[in-house]
């Protein structure tokens, strides 16, 4: 007969999706983790196989949690300020603290280049799938009237998530929220999109 899990398996995750978003995948150590997530070394194999494969699951669930933002009712029934809402709710309606750690998926970009591929692959994989997201719900707009033709869905989508990865950046660095709320504020309009 299997052995039950002694600890919160959603819980344990969520701690080491914040601190490996906090700190990186190569700076975190597995005893960092297993603080964190309070769990055995053993329970931590048993469940998670290897920091790799833990750090795979957090990265899913960031994203999975970020591609969220985009598909609420209300951000479906206003397409064109999906952009604003995702700003919003990703910089300024959480604590400036968590705000300052950026994007999970960018800081695997930015840290991971040149030492793991795959990882970083993975990364740009879920940018990309928030950038089609995007995407889609610039072309609702367009086709409800709300969103000017001037630019493609696919060319508004690419320059909101390259306004992001800076955002994400400047967060980092951390920049004033007056500041971001600038750079927001004149993207969006440079873009023609609702704030």
């Amino acid at each position: 007969m299997a052995r039950k899990l002694e600890f919160d398996r959603t819980q344990a995750l969520e701690a080491a999706m914040k601190l490996f978003w906090s700190r990186g995948y190569v700076a975190t150590s597995l005893a960092e983790l297993l603080q964190v997530m309070n769990i055995a070394r053993s329970s931590f194999y048993a469940s998670f196989g290897d920091k790799r494969s833990l750090f795979v699951e957090c990265l899913d669930l960031f994203a999975l949690r970020t591609l969220k933002i985009l598909q609420t009712p209300a951000v479906e029934a206003w397409p064109e300020k999906s952009a604003a809402e995702f700003f919003d709710k990703t910089l300024f309606d959480v604590p400036p603290r968590r705000a300052g750690h950026g994007c999970m998926m960018v800081n695997t970009i930015l840290e991971l280049s040149d030492v793991e591929p795959e990882l970083c692959s993975l990364a740009s994989e879920k940018l990309d799938l928030i950038q089609e997201q995007f995407e889609q719900l610039f072309v609702s707009a367009q086709e409800r009237g709300r969103l000017a033709q001037t630019h493609s869905p696919q060319a508004l989508a690419q320059y909101v998530m390259n306004v992001n990865q800076g955002l994400r950046v400047q967060s980092r660095k951390r920049a004033p929220r007056s500041e971001l709320r600038n750079i927001i504020d004149t993207s969006l309009s440079m873009a023609g999109l609702a704030a």
